[in-house]
């Protein structure tokens, strides 16, 4: 596989990682998009571009992390039980911890797309705004989900609004790395034989 190979397919496992975290279809209580798959895509990508940005392989544990922890909750899942809620100050490290690996692994993508990018595209700055503003929800939606719960009769709407706004949040950026992932697949078509 070449280097520009490498770099179409890390990018793809990327982008297909936030389509497994954010969208979610159950069949009863258990998900048939797991957010775990999401996380091991993360991982796959990592793995792929740890050569081209150095920052990335330090993502690994975290996202090891993340990923055993959201299949422990899919296994729970078929027993009708879960995780979330039952440790609060573990499911608020668990929320930080996985604001702080999208906004990094963002970060180091957004660096990829400014190398390789033709000078019109701004496609590193299309998605550190949207960096920016899933780190905004992440950390809102943390805060109400968690510690503020119990402050207000509001958070139940007030998560619902911000779930939503993370969604769009999350389609932004699934197509913006579709979008760094196309300035590769040009390269990969020529050089496929006719």
């Amino acid at each position: 596989m070449t280097h520009r190979q490498t770099m179409y397919s890390a990018l793809s496992k990327a982008a297909w990682g936030y389509f497994f975290l954010y969208f979610d279809i159950n069949l009863g209580s258990v998900s048939i998009l797991p957010s775990f798959v999401g996380f091991l895509l993360f991982l796959s990508a990592i793995q792929q571009l740890k050569d081209e940005r150095r920052d990335l392989e330090l993502l690994r544990p975290l996202g090891t992390l993340l990923a055993a922890w959201h299949g422990g909750n899919w296994l729970a899942s078929w027993l009708g039980t879960a995780l979330d809620g039952r440790f609060p100050i573990l499911d608020l490290i668990i929320s930080l911890a996985g604001v702080y690996f999208h906004f990094q692994m963002l970060t180091d993508y957004a660096a990829l797309a400014a190398k390789y990018q033709q000078p019109e595209q701004n496609l590193d700055q299309r998605l550190l705004k949207w960096r920016t503003c899933q780190t905004l929800l992440l950390t809102a939606t943390s805060l109400c989900a968690h510690p503020l719960r119990f402050l207000t009769d509001l958070w139940e709407p007030t998560l619902i609004v911000l779930a939503l706004a993370g969604f769009v949040t999350s389609l932004c950026i699934m197509f913006t790395l579709f979008d760094v992932r196309r300035i590769f697949r040009d390269d990969v078509q020529s050089k496929e034989p006719q």
